[in-house]
């Protein structure tokens, strides 16, 4: 399958899992969509493997470091939204660098990972916001004492909790299954993910730690309980034109 019909397939399933109002056939389409992306990534592996000079015109990409705008300087909710970006691309064999003020980040990999793990982040971004504010609509933050702020960003980090776990499953249901060579995914991306981190190690310009990533931040248990519901029943899809790149 070529990196253009991938891209088709997924973007069929996603559009599936955004059109269906069954829960269990949109986690359905939400593990499909996640397997078919990692047992792309193994194919690819198997491909190059093969290949002595291991440059196939049809299947070789060049690496490609990525900028995606996360939010405005001071923007509340930018440090969850970051963690889920990483949730996406740690599940894609995709390495990140964050800004220090989480505006941005810079993603390091093969350019179908990278638009797979945008797509992803763009929907599923989007799906976050739209239930955080449907639940402050009712007013739960309301009944639980709670400022609508605080609420908002400990719902987040309960529902990219759920995220980050669903797409680690689905990821190691594929990687433990054997190729057509009798080993396993996991064996044949590791070379993969070895050259990711070499170019990686080459282009970063990064120094220091990424603040955003300490977890000093009160937690509302209520709020992440929501959150961590609502991210079990996540469904991927393709998010507005307008909030691709930078989610109001």
């Amino acid at each position: 399958m070529s990196e253009e019909r991938l891209l088709d397939k997924i973007g069929k399933l996603l559009a599936q899992a955004e059109g269906t109002t069954n829960e269990h056939e949109a986690e359905a389409f939400v593990t499909r969509a996640q397997e078919l992306a990692t047992a792309y990534a193994v194919d690819l592996e198997l491909a190059r493997a093969r290949q002595q000079a291991r440059r196939l015109k049809a299947v070789e990409e060049a690496f490609e470091q990525r900028r995606l705008v996360i939010g405005e300087r001071g923007k509340r909710g930018n440090r969850q939204q970051v963690f889920l970006y990483l949730a996406v691309a740690q599940a894609n064999d995709v390495l990140v660098n964050v800004a220090q003020d989480s505006t941005f980040v810079l993603g390091f990999g093969y350019p179908a990972d990278l638009d797979v793990v945008e797509r992803l982040w763009a929907s599923l971004a989007t799906q976050m916001a739209t239930a955080a504010g449907r639940r402050l609509r009712a007013g739960e933050h309301t009944a639980a004492r709670v400022a609508a702020v605080s609420w908002r960003l400990s719902f987040y980090e309960g529902w990219v909790h759920a995220v980050s776990t669903r797409l680690e499953e689905a990821r190691s249901r594929t990687l433990s299954q054997p190729t057509d060579t009798g080993t396993t995914g996991a064996l044949v991306l590791r070379e993969k993910v070895e050259r990711v981190r070499a170019f990686h190690d080459q282009e970063s310009q990064a120094r220091g730690t990424w603040r955003g990533g300490r977890g000093d931040r009160q937690v509302h248990g209520p709020a992440w309980r929501a959150g961590e519901r609502d991210g079990r029943n996540a469904r991927l899809g393709e998010p507005e034109v307008s909030q691709r790149r930078q989610i109001g």
